[in-house]
């Protein structure tokens, strides 16, 4: 088995226990270790529709975010919405707040997409690079699906400067919660390396909103 499949089980372990307890634990998190705002993450990811169009949501969880920022029960401008999770548990969890039919759930895993070459107009990514084994294998298949022109709306975690965060991050990433910690410097590597151009950035705390245009 390879690293790469190594990790994945292991986040599909830890996940199947955490789509319990995934909405309360992954907020309080994100507000005390990473002093995110979750208004202003919600409005950004929201502005990715703006014509009528399909989209892929990648790493979706519980589906909690995803409802929220996205609207698909209310918003004609999706014309489809899949949503690519490695976990089972949290797709069954993700089925019961996405339930209109334009919401497809996709068990899979996001370095080897069961998707054609450009078919998204649009991809959001809420958080999952931290949870991913190959940060820049991710991104270079993320551009293969996205179409000519196409945006991709994301968040990463960055790394915080308090001792105690950081140890509890490394705590996390053992017990598999996470992979890895993603730093401004490496994650711009990342981009450019995948051939994506930067078109917005916002820092909120130690969480970097981002949007990258193929």
């Amino acid at each position: 088995m390879s690293s790469h499949e190594v990790l994945n089980q292991k986040t599909k372990q830890r996940y199947s226990l955490y789509a319990q307890f995934y909405p309360l634990l992954s907020l309080l998190a994100y507000y005390v270790i990473w002093r995110g705002n979750i208004f202003r993450h919600i409005r950004f990811f929201r502005d990715i529709v703006q014509t009528k169009i399909k989209i892929l949501d990648i790493a979706t969880g519980d589906g909690s975010l995803t409802a929220v920022a996205l609207r698909p029960d209310r918003n004609d401008k999706i014309a489809k919405l899949i949503c690519l999770d490695i976990s089972p548990e949290m797709l069954a969890k993700a089925k019961t707040k996405l339930k209109v039919p334009k919401c497809e759930l996709v068990v899979g895993d996001v370095q080897q997409m069961p998707f054609e070459n450009g078919e998204f107009a649009a991809i959001s990514c809420f958080g999952g690079f931290n949870s991913f084994p190959d940060g820049p294998g991710a991104l270079r298949e993320i551009y293969r699906v996205l179409a000519s022109q196409g945006r991709v709306r994301g968040s990463v975690l960055l790394l915080p400067n308090a001792p105690w965060k950081q140890k509890k991050i490394q705590q996390w990433i053992q017990e598999g919660y996470q992979t890895q910690t993603i730093s401004i410097d490496q994650f711009k590597r990342w981009v450019h390396d995948a051939k994506f151009s930067v078109s917005t950035e916002v820092l909120i705390g130690d969480v970097l909103l981002f949007e990258l245009i193929k």
